[in-house]
């Protein structure tokens, strides 16, 4: 498989990607990847898939590197394993470090992981930075790292750090992936600050479609911010009509994505949430935008 930073840096198109979770039922796990086989991930153009790891991320990370192998071999996508620096010893990191060279994977992210357990310790890597030059200790894994265009909800502090941005990448961070957002000039602000401070690491936009009221709540909980008016009014619209909010949340994200490819991203990271029909819905559609951009780039198309 492909070390992600290469496909950032060779693509004339923006990346494309998504984010899974390995399902705890072997139901469920048939039905992911029932769910991947419909779409075709290779042939919508998406260059790799990345696969979280445990809840919290401290437990056994046997299911994403069990997930992570079967998306390359059964695909032929590259896979970007999580990994996180709970509960993570020296050792024990050097071992589940062998095992996913093992299985062919050559890119990881790189985070801190949440410390939502009392038994959840970081005293090794209480860091991303930490966790990444660790792993860059190895082997020649291609990393990559976190970014909160909002800032962190553990940091007081809001907007992007850009002192922890320069760490991850002095540690050896190869690309970034940001956390959600629902109001694309966050995302543009961030832009601005990273180019300002020289930073040229490729950096993929990461969108999360709002699909139930539950689900807005929570991820309004996650990134320490408010929902932005207009995704409200729709939650609120549609709140007793599932069907009608997942259509408008879907909308409501292919709208941000068709604008951030219009500011030229280097990537777009669509949070699928291991959801048929975020992925049969929204792909194609980020697949056809991506090329159509592409090919009037070139000069191929020209709609004057």
């Amino acid at each position: 498989m492909t070390k992600i930073s290469k496909i950032y840096h060779t693509k004339s198109a923006p990346v494309l990607s998504f984010e899974i979770f390995p399902p705890k039922k072997e139901t469920d796990i048939e039905l992911l990847y029932q769910t991947l086989d419909e779409v075709n991930p290779k042939k919508l153009g998406v260059d790799y898939i990345s696969v979280t790891y445990g809840a919290g991320g401290s437990g056994d990370n046997t299911r994403t590197r069990d997930l992570a192998q079967y998306i390359q071999m059964h695909f032929g996508v590259t896979a970007l394993h999580h990994l996180t620096g709970v509960n993570q010893t020296p050792e024990r990191l050097r071992d589940i470090l062998s095992k996913i060279e093992q299985a062919g994977i050559e890119n990881i992210l790189a985070l801190r992981g949440d410390l939502a357990d009392k038994t959840y310790v970081n005293v090794n890597y209480p860091y991303a930075k930490d966790l990444i030059y660790g792993i860059k200790q190895f082997s020649g894994f291609n990393v990559g790292a976190a970014i909160y265009p909002e800032g962190h909800i553990d940091n007081p502090i809001t907007g992007i750090s850009m002192a922890g941005i320069k760490e991850k990448i002095a540690s050896g961070a190869d690309f970034l992936m940001s956390q959600f957002f629902f109001e694309n000039d966050v995302y543009y602000n961030m832009q601005e600050a990273l180019k300002n401070n020289y930073i040229k690491v490729p950096v993929s936009a990461g969108v999360l479609p709002i699909i139930s009221k539950a689900q807005a709540e929570r991820m309004a909980h996650m990134i320490g911010s408010p929902l932005p008016a207009r995704l409200v009014k729709i939650v609120h619209k549609y709140e007793d009509n599932p069907e009608d909010l997942k259509k408008a949340g879907i909308d409501y994200a292919l709208e941000q994505i068709q604008d951030l490819l219009n500011h030229g991203v280097d990537g777009i990271h669509l949070y699928a949430m291991n959801q048929p029909s975020v992925l049969k819905n929204m792909l194609p559609i980020i697949n056809q935008e991506i090329k159509t951009k592409c090919f009037v780039e070139d000069g191929i198309i020209d709609h004057a």
